[in-house]
């Protein structure tokens, strides 16, 4: 199968296809990408191959905020020289990140924050303790 650079065209739909089943996996409705994150997607480097793409889907749909993912919410997209747009981040801070997010947008309310994240609460309440946010 040829790389992701070389066949711009299939990104969009790929990337709507990877979105969906990642949003899936985690529980979260469905989640759709704005013109301006598709437009960033085509237009990435893309070194790699699918399987970048759908790292780059899952930790956008993990941080998102809302039922869209704009191009500002992207995690990392490879640049046009390989080097990254934004500076690569450890799982960790990832997750952190998301935790981060998911109390911020329930008010604090730990309880759907697990729920948002799909995980249970007594796993929310390990990762806070870990990452120093209890």
């Amino acid at each position: 199968m040829p790389p992701l650079r070389q066949r711009r065209d299939d990104i969009g739909p790929l990337a709507d296809r990877l979105l969906a089943r990642a949003a899936a996996a985690l529980g979260r409705p469905e989640l759709r990408l704005t013109d301006d994150a598709r437009a960033a997607l085509t237009a990435a480097a893309w070194p790699g191959n699918v399987r970048e793409l759908a790292n780059i889907l899952e930790r956008s749909a993990i941080l998102a905020d809302g039922a869209q993912i704009g191009a500002d919410d992207l995690a990392v997209l490879p640049a046009s020289d390989g080097e990254a747009l934004v500076s690569p981040t450890t799982m960790s801070e990832v997750e952190r990140t998301a935790i981060e997010h998911a109390l911020a947008a329930t008010g604090g309310n730990r309880r759907l924050a697990a729920a948002r994240l799909g995980i249970g609460l007594r796993t929310l309440y390990d990762k806070l303790k870990r990452y120093g946010l209890g």
